[in-house]
Formats: structure tokens, C-alpha cells, sequence
């Protein structure tokens, strides 16, 4: 087995691209070993019949046990196999030492740990595509991250005169709700220009479209979200808060569509907490530099 020590962390290379690199490296090689894993258990547990016969005592023994018993021989019903579950569970291993000694260098992590629903992963992958020099306010981070908002662009409906507040350059597709009463219309919208007052989300890019902002760390702050909302905690209360605001307050909106805005919602707060949190990281850093240097 290699060494799992700090060598990676040593290299003389940005802490921002050995993160994203522990973190992906860590996220792949997981997904293989439970890919392999499961392989194995359906051969032992007799659902996967492609590899022939087994051994008497693989195929009554415990599928647990002898994923342990693999992953320090190599082994098991098929060998091959055997040998690509071994080493991504090797490779897991690495990467993830490798990301908790590069994350726990970050002056942010202090704070990213005891926030509930964010682990060491999510944090690596968020934190290696941020930068707070270049950061003046929480509103950076939510540009960056596909949560700022721009001026909408209105629409009118021909037909029944609703009008749809949306980015600019969408095109709204699908049926909206009429204007003044129930019911929905599939009369054509027109764009009738910017509207000043009103700001909506950023727009997706289309197909050959170069995104005004980071499309991997967007999905990193959704999942974020996501897992907010299943963990609980003072995040949890913020969505909950949020959400019944949205379905209180536009009435006409479908679940799917407050549950989003609700996570985004969430998430604005987080990266807003975050960038407070990183600054006084940074400062107190800085203090303690110049009374040593003192």
C-alpha cells in the first residue's frame, strides 16, 4: 500500500488546485469502490450468474466480511474484480487523508466544520473553486456561484396579458398562468424589453454559450442545499422560513418551484455567512503574523 502521508500537500503547487484534485480524486474513487462492491455482492448473494459457479464457502458467507477480506488480498469469487475493489478502496483512503490535511490548512474550515450538512468533500469542492481575495463582497460569491440576479426582461402574453419576468434571452416554452384568474394560457409571450425595477435569476447559458459564472461550483451550492434540507440545523429553519415566505406570497407558483427558490434562498445566506467567516479567518491570521513578527 502507498504512503498516505502529506506528500501531495508539500508540492510546491496552489493549495486551490491540489483541493479540487484530492476532492474529485476522493469523490471517484469512492463511487468506484461502491461500483465494485456491489458487483461483488451480487455474484456472492447469486443475482449476477454471468461468472459461473463459486466457492461453497464465498458464496454462504457473510457478503460484508469478505468485502473486508478483499480489500487487503485482492481476491474473491472473481479475482479481477477482487483486485479493482482493492484499489479504489486504497485510492479512497489516500485521497481523502489527502483532502482532510489540505482542508484543514484553509483558514475557513474552522468555520465550514461545524456547520451542519456540509462534510469534508463538499467543502473541499466549494472551497478550491473560491477565492476571497478577489471577493469584495457576499455578493461576489453569489455572481460567481450562478446566484446573482440581473434585470429581467418582460414578456407579454398576446392573448390573455400576462406578464413573465424572466433573463434575459429565455425563452418561456411552456404554458403560463393567465393573468387575473386560474387557469393557464399557451398564448405566444413577447419581449417587451428590460425591466428596471425587477431582478430574476441568472439565466442558464445556452448550448455553445460561455456561462457568466462557474457551472461546477453552481452545482456544488445546490447539492449544498440539497443537503441542508435533509440534515436539519439553522439552515434547515432558514429554507423552512423562506419557504413558507414563497408559497405565501406567490400563491400561483408550483412546489418544485418555491422548493428551489427556497434552496437558493438557503444557500445566498451560507455564502454570505462563509465570506464573513473567511474574512475574520484571514484577519486573525493576519494579527497573529504581525505580533509574531513583533
Amino acid at each position: 500500500m502507498r504512503e498516505t502521508g502529506d506528500a501531495v500537500a508539500r508540492q510546491s503547487v496552489p493549495a486551490e488546485a491540489l483541493l479540487e484534485l484530492a476532492a474529485s480524486g476522493y469523490e471517484r474513487a469512492q463511487r468506484d469502490r461502491i461500483r465494485y462492491g456491489e458487483q461483488i455482492r451480487a455474484i456472492i448473494q447469486r443475482r449476477d450468474a454471468r461468472w459461473g459457479p463459486i466457492a461453497d464457502d464465498e458464496r454462504d458467507g457473510d457478503p460484508d466480511a469478505l468485502l473486508r477480506e478483499i480489500r487487503e488480498t485482492g481476491g474473491g469469487p472473481v479475482p479481477l474484480l477482487g483486485r479493482l475493489y482493492a484499489n479504489a478502496w486504497e485510492q479512497e483512503r489516500e485521497m481523502g487523508a489527502q483532502m482532510q490535511a489540505l482542508i484543514a490548512r484553509h483558514p475557513a474550515w474552522t468555520w465550514m466544520r461545524s456547520v451542519r450538512g456540509v462534510g469534508s468533500v463538499l467543502a473541499a469542492r466549494l472551497l478550491s473553486r473560491l477565492d476571497i481575495s478577489r471577493a469584495p463582497s457576499p455578493a461576489s460569491f453569489w455572481a460567481y456561484c450562478g446566484l446573482g440576479t440581473v434585470a429581467a426582461e418582460e414578456q407579454v402574453c398576446e392573448e390573455c396579458g400576462a406578464r413573465v419576468f424572466v433573463a434575459p434571452g429565455t425563452r418561456v416554452q411552456a404554458p403560463h398562468a393567465m393573468a387575473g384568474r386560474r387557469g393557464t394560457c399557451t398564448g405566444p409571450l413577447r419581449p417587451r424589453g428590460l425591466a428596471g425595477s425587477v431582478r430574476v435569476a441568472q439565466g442558464r447559458p445556452r448550448r455553445g454559450e460561455r456561462a457568466a459564472y462557474d457551472l461546477e461550483a453552481k452545482t456544488i451550492c445546490y447539492l449544498i442545499g440539497v443537503s441542508f434540507v435533509r440534515c436539519g440545523g439553522p439552515y434547515r429553519e432558514i429554507y423552512d422560513e423562506r419557504k413558507v415566505h414563497l408559497a405565501t406570497h406567490h400563491p400561483e407558483w408550483p412546489a418544485k418551484r418555491v422548493h428551489l427558490a427556497a434552496v437558493r434562498a438557503t444557500v445566498k445566506r451560507f455564502l454570505a455567512d462563509l465570506w464573513v467567516a473567511w474574512r475574520e479567518a484571514e484577519a486573525d491570521e493576519d494579527g497573529n503574523t504581525t505580533a509574531e513578527a513583533r
